[in-house]
């Protein structure tokens, strides 16, 4: 006789998740039981379930809207930073296999960070980000803010619009070229936990451009800053970018 499975309590402890997936897969009244727990007090059975879901909708696309709809209210009220890693996972998912059912849903969750308290302005930030890595067409229509955030006064403004910049151009340099301009002025920035950021993100880029590495290597060869967190991020930044010169030459 087939041991009856204890969904919750596997998803509780993570353990023995493929037997979740594998039941769900082939048993509707099991694949219900698991959409259920989306809304348990218990954060890991959350997590876990939403990783199962989301490789169920692969196969059942017609979880995913749904699905976006339950992730945005979660990623609003989470409180487990486990579990709004595991939420913008599950974004970027859909941002690259179903980008039709975000494209509306990004402005709106922009509004959210952009108007929300600061827990949810750094969960939505998680998502934001993990969409701008997995689909940066997406983010289209808010490109003009990122660009407005990077003069912004508020620190954290500026830190999430590196942030989502930075992951923008993994998928390509010509997604980030238009904001270098204003990254290059926050060197000058009165915070230096923006400034070294700022550092950061240029020698990120650096990594995805050949030409471009050669400009901010020069250029950081040649910067100076009062900051020591500043310096030893230049110095960091010169290293890498150096060894990837003579790899390349």
């Amino acid at each position: 006789m087939e041991e009856e499975l204890d969904v919750r309590e596997l998803l509780a402890t993570g353990k023995d998740l493929d037997r979740v997936l594998i039941k769900a897969r082939y048993d509707e009244e099991v694949l219900k039981e698991l959409v259920s727990y989306l809304d348990d007090d218990l954060w890991t059975v959350v997590k876990n379930a939403i990783s199962i879901i989301v490789i169920l909708a692969r196969e059942k696309e017609e979880l995913y809207k749904p699905l976006i709809t339950k992730l945005f209210a979660l990623v609003k009220k989470s409180e487990a930073i486990p579990l709004t890693q595991e939420i913008a996972k599950a974004f970027g998912q859909i941002a690259k296999e179903k980008p039709e059912l975000l494209r509306t849903m990004v402005p709106v969750l922009f509004a959210n960070y952009r108007i929300g308290d600061p827990k949810i302005k750094v969960n939505v930030s998680y998502v934001l980000e993990e969409i701008a890595r997995a689909n940066p067409t997406l983010m289209a229509e808010i490109a003009r803010d990122f660009a407005e955030m990077l003069t912004s006064r508020a620190r954290e403004d500026k830190l999430a619009a590196l942030n989502f910049i930075a992951a923008m151009g993994e998928n390509g340099f010509r997604y980030v070229s238009p904001y270098l301009p204003r990254i290059i002025s926050l060197l000058h920035d009165e915070d230096e936990i923006v400034r070294a950021s700022a550092v950061e993100v240029l020698v990120h880029l650096g990594t995805l451009n050949d030409k471009f590495r050669k400009v901010i290597l020069r250029r950081l060869e040649e910067f100076e800053d009062p900051s020591e967190l500043v310096m030893k991020v230049v110095k960091e930044g010169i290293s890498k970018l150096s060894l990837l010169e003579k790899a390349g030459s």
